[in-house]
C-alpha cells in the first residue's frame, strides 16, 4: 500500500496548526487509487506520566479546567495524570520531569518508560509519551501550574482502588486511562505495582 503527499498546507496557525494533507493512495480492494483531503492538527509532541509513590503505595492525580470535557458537555474540572508539551529539541524524559514540577510541585526519583502512541490519528499528528514517574506522596498537595499559561493545577494524592475508579469517568483522559491500565496490569502480573 502506498501514499503520495499531492499537498501540504497551512489552514490555521494558532496554538495548533491545522494542516490541509491532498493524498492520493491506494485502496484496499485494488481499485484506482483514491485522492483525499484530510485536515489534521499538528502540534510537538506530549508527555504524561502517572505520579506513583511505591512506598506510600499512593498515586499523586492533578485535577484542572479542560475546555475540551466543557465542549464535550461534561464536568469541565479533570482529574488527570500530569502532561504537557515537549519543547524543541528536547529529550521526553526532560519534559516530563519539568511538567511534573511545574503541575505537581513534585521531584521524580525515578521514570519507568510505559510507550509511546498516537493520541488520534484520525484528526492530529500528536504523540503521546507515557511514563510512570516514582514520587514521594508525602510532599504532594496545594495548587500549581504556569500562571502565564493559564494553569491552575490542584495536586491529589490517593490510594491505587481511588485512582482505578477514574477508569469508569466520562472525563478521564486517553493518557490517564493508559497509564491506569498499565498500572492495572502491574498488579496483576505481579501482585504489586512497580
Amino acid at each position: 500500500m502506498k501514499a503520495r503527499l499531492i499537498d501540504d498546507s497551512i489552514a490555521y496557525q494558532g496554538f495548533f496548526q491545522l494542516r490541509r494533507l491532498t493524498v492520493e493512495r491506494d485502496c484496499y480492494e485494488g481499485s484506482a487509487p483514491a485522492t483525499v483531503v484530510q485536515e489534521v492538527l499538528h502540534r510537538s509532541d506530549v508527555v504524561a506520566a502517572l505520579l506513583l509513590d511505591p512506598v506510600a503505595d499512593r498515586v499523586v492525580m492533578v485535577e484542572q479546567f479542560r475546555g475540551g470535557a466543557l465542549a464535550a458537555g461534561l464536568p469541565p474540572w479533570v482529574i488527570d495524570i500530569v502532561a504537557g508539551r515537549i519543547e524543541p529539541g528536547q529529550a521526553p524524559e526532560d519534559a516530563i520531569r519539568r511538567e511534573i514540577l511545574e503541575e505537581s510541585g513534585l521531584e521524580t526519583s525515578a521514570l519507568l518508560p510505559i510507550g509511546s502512541y498516537l493520541t488520534a490519528p484520525h484528526l492530529s499528528s500528536e504523540r503521546v509519551h507515557l511514563f510512570c514517574a516514582q514520587i514521594d506522596a508525602r510532599q504532594a498537595g496545594g495548587t500549581h501550574g504556569v500562571r502565564a499559561e493559564g494553569e491552575d493545577v490542584r495536586a491529589l494524592v490517593m490510594t491505587r482502588a481511588e485512582a482505578r475508579r477514574l477508569l469508569h469517568l466520562p472525563s478521564t483522559s486517553l493518557w490517564a486511562g493508559l497509564a491506569l491500565h498499565w498500572l492495572a496490569g502491574q498488579e496483576d502480573d505481579t501482585g504489586a505495582a512497580p
